[in-house]
């Protein structure tokens, strides 16, 4: 085959194109110190390399988001130590208002400071972390998870799950509280109870005289008293005991529509053996008649009636209509409602305890992860460093063999037709 002059240099240029080229990406490589991956030649490591890529993103997020857990539980943290301080400080108004030798006058002196308490409560169950989210408010999104009307009833409006956070493939953590859990279903000895409800009836409780959920001997006067009973509305439940100096005899009955007859069977179906009837008088007012030497109620409790309104109402003098003694219900009782805020405050400290393990978690899986990065950057470098050593060698070749082409092209072009004519 006939290899004409201009063949021979194309092809030659392409060989040293070529050469350059390799020359060129070896002394990047030996620069960069990163070693070229082609698909073509290093796929298995190409592969690695994404996987290990995606995995820092993944890592770089859970570290993230462990940081932002951290924040957000450090406000958690302190809003419920300041819950906690507002609920001893509760319980001191309690212990204090509480004392036998305080008349109704001075125990009322405390109810501003109650009420000013309970403003301090709401604010904290509606304050954001520095990211906007409510602490309170679960994944409602509710600026102000708790409204209060204009008669100071406070009403939760948030969510009843919390917000959580992923720190690991497999690990959560709380963000924030739901405010149901926390201010209104709290576990007491007589059912669930609500903080603000504490409070209200704390309050209440503080406006009457501190034996008032036992009555007086209603029949001190003579031998018949009559009872206001509260507005039972369309349906409402009451119960009491009647003591007439041997066993204590509950009375209970459902309610409709003011209808307080039932009440009135029941205690006529003891007459036998404690001495009182009972008979209707005009509405809610029940007359008790007998000539038993005492005649006691207490332990009032009554349900879905006017929580301000709840309260017995007693006229000694039947023959008139003043109001000389007020019964008030059972959940007024200074004893219960210092063990209720005792159940709220063991409530905040157990959740100050989540927020304390919960951020432990965070902390130690932003470690992990940051132990997790180190890990996978190494393997990274592993793939994407150059071996020095092996470079070196393939350029010195390369020069080598660039040299040789060089040479044999010049003796070649360097020839001309005499050259080979003898």
């Amino acid at each position: 085959m006939t290899i004409g002059t201009p063949r021979l240099h194309q092809q030659n240029v392409e060989l040293f194109a070529k050469l350059n080229q390799e020359m060129k990406s070896i002394q990047s490589q030996v620069g960069s110190g990163r070693a070229d991956l082609k698909l073509s030649e290093n796929l298995h490591e190409i592969a690695k390399l994404s996987a290990a890529e995606e995995r820092i993103v993944e890592t770089n997020q859970f570290m993230e988001n462990s940081k932002r857990a951290s924040t957000e539980l450090e406000f958690l943290d302190v809003a419920l130590d300041r819950l906690q301080n507002l609920t001893v400080n509760l319980q001191e108004i309690a212990v204090e208002s509480g004392n036998d030798m305080l008349s109704t006058k001075e125990r009322e002196r405390f109810v501003n400071d109650v009420e000013r308490l309970k403003k301090e409560i709401l604010d904290i169950a509606n304050m954001n972390d520095s990211f906007g989210n409510s602490l309170f408010g679960g994944v409602s999104g509710e600026e102000k998870p708790f409204s209060i009307d204009s008669k100071g009833t406070v009403s939760y409006v948030g969510s009843a799950l919390a917000r959580e956070v992923k720190v690991s493939p497999s690990l959560h953590v709380r963000q924030n509280f739901a405010g149901n859990s926390l201010f209104e279903n709290i576990s007491s000895e007589n059912g669930k109870i609500s903080v603000f409800e504490v409070i209200d009836d704390l309050a209440e409780s503080l406006k009457n005289d501190l034996n008032s959920s036992n009555s007086s001997n209603l029949l001190s006067n003579g031998t018949a008293v009559d009872l206001v009973f509260p507005n039972s509305g369309p349906e409402g439940k009451i119960e009491f005991n009647l003591d007439t100096g041997g066993d204590k005899n509950k009375i209970s009955s459902t309610i409709y529509g003011n209808d307080y007859s039932p009440i009135v069977s029941q205690i006529n179906s003891l007459t036998g053996s404690t001495g009182i009837s009972a008979s209707i008088v005009d509405g809610n007012k029940i007359r008790l008649q007998g000539s038993v030497e005492r005649l006691h109620l207490s332990d009032l409790v009554v349900s879905d009636y006017n929580r301000s309104k709840s309260f017995i109402g007693v006229i000694k003098d039947t023959s008139s209509s003043t109001v000389v003694e007020k019964i008030a219900e059972n959940r007024l009782q200074n004893g219960s409602i210092s063990t209720k805020i005792n159940d709220i405050f063991d409530t905040f400290a157990t959740a100050r305890a989540e927020v304390g393990a919960s951020s432990r978690r965070a902390q130690e899986n932003e470690t992990a992860a940051q132990d997790i990065l180190l890990t996978i950057e190494e393997d990274v470098s592993d793939i994407r460093d150059a071996d020095l050593a092996s470079l070196l060698t393939q350029l010195e070749f390369l020069m080598t063999n660039k040299e040789a082409a060089q040479a044999t092209f010049t003796r070649i072009t360097s020839k001309t037709l005499f050259d080979y004519l003898g």
